[in-house]
C-alpha cells in the first residue's frame, strides 16, 4: 500500500494542456461537468491518482477497471474524473497532488469547476468566477463580461486548496462557479460549466444530454410534488419512488 498520494500519468501528459478538475461539491457540478467532458469528447484514460485513503471500490468499464480517481486526455485538455467522492483524508492530499503535478508537468492553465449556492444570486449572469492574478494577467479576456465572486463570499474545500497552490506559484487558474441548487444534483448548472469551458477550449461540446437530464429532473420533481399533494388531500402518505440523477 502506498504511504502517500501517487499520481501516475503518461509522460508529458500535462504538457501544454488545459487541466480541468471538479469534485462532488454543491450540486455535484464539478463531477457532472468532468464526467460529461470525458464522455462527449471521448477522453482517453492516461493516468490515475493512487492514495492509501481512497475509497476501496472499483467498477468495470470498457477499458477494464474504473478506479476512484482517474485522468483523461480529451485532446486540448486533461480532465480529472473522481468516480468516487474524495475521502475525508484525501480532501487534504489529492487536490495538492493534482495542482503540483499539473503545474510541474507543463500545463498552460487550470480550470476548476464548482457550484455556487443560488441563494447568493444577484444581478445578471449564470455563474461567478475566481481567478489567480496570473490568469487575469494572461487570460483575463476569457472571462470578460462575467462577474467575479463577490467579496465576502469564500470558496472552501478542494477548489480552495488548488487555487491557493496556483496563486502561490504564479500559475494561471480560474474557478468557474455556476449558480446551483446545493441540495441535489444539478445537471443544468453542469451544462452552464460545460458550455463555458467549451468556449475557453474553442471546441464543440454537445451538452444536450445534460439539458435532457435537467428537464427529466424537473418532470420527476413535479410528479413527486403531485404525489405528495394528493396524499395530503387524502390524509395518507404517498408511495414515493426513489429517483437518481
Amino acid at each position: 500500500m502506498p504511504s502517500k498520494v501517487i499520481l501516475k500519468i503518461a509522460e508529458g501528459g500535462f504538457r501544454e494542456k488545459v487541466f480541468i478538475a471538479g469534485f462532488h461539491g454543491f450540486g455535484f457540478v464539478g463531477y457532472l461537468t468532468a464526467r460529461h467532458l470525458v464522455k462527449v469528447l471521448k477522453g482517453v484514460r492516461i493516468g490515475y491518482v493512487i492514495s492509501p485513503f481512497m475509497p476501496q471500490v472499483v467498477s468495470t468499464c470498457s477499458e477494464g477497471i474504473a478506479t476512484p480517481y482517474e485522468l483523461y486526455d480529451t485532446g486540448s485538455a486533461v480532465v480529472f474524473l473522481p468516480n468516487a467522492p474524495l475521502t475525508r483524508n484525501d480532501v487534504f492530499r489529492v487536490p495538492y497532488a493534482l495542482a503540483e503535478a499539473s503545474f510541474t508537468g507543463g500545463a498552460r492553465m487550470a480550470i476548476l469547476v464548482g457550484g455556487l449556492d443560488a441563494s447568493f444570486r444577484g444581478g445578471e449572469g449564470v455563474l461567478r468566477y475566481a481567478a489567480t492574478r496570473s490568469f487575469l494577467a494572461r487570460y483575463g479576456y476569457l472571462v470578460k463580461g462575467e462577474l467575479p465572486l463577490e467579496e465576502g463570499l469564500s470558496i472552501v474545500g478542494p477548489l480552495a486548496a488548488m487555487l491557493a497552490y496556483y496563486e502561490a506559484n504564479n500559475f494561471p487558474s480560474v474557478a468557474i462557479l455556476p449558480y446551483t441548487d446545493p441540495s441535489t444534483a444539478d445537471p443544468l448548472a453542469a451544462k452552464t460549466a460545460v458550455d463555458f469551458i467549451a468556449k475557453i477550449l474553442d471546441v464543440q461540446v454537445d451538452s444536450s444530454e445534460l439539458l435532457k437530464l435537467a428537464e427529466e429532473k424537473v418532470r420527476l420533481e413535479k410528479e413527486l410534488e403531485l404525489l405528495k399533494s394528493k396524499a395530503e388531500q387524502e390524509g395518507g402518505k404517498p408511495k414515493v419512488p426513489t429517483f437518481y440523477v
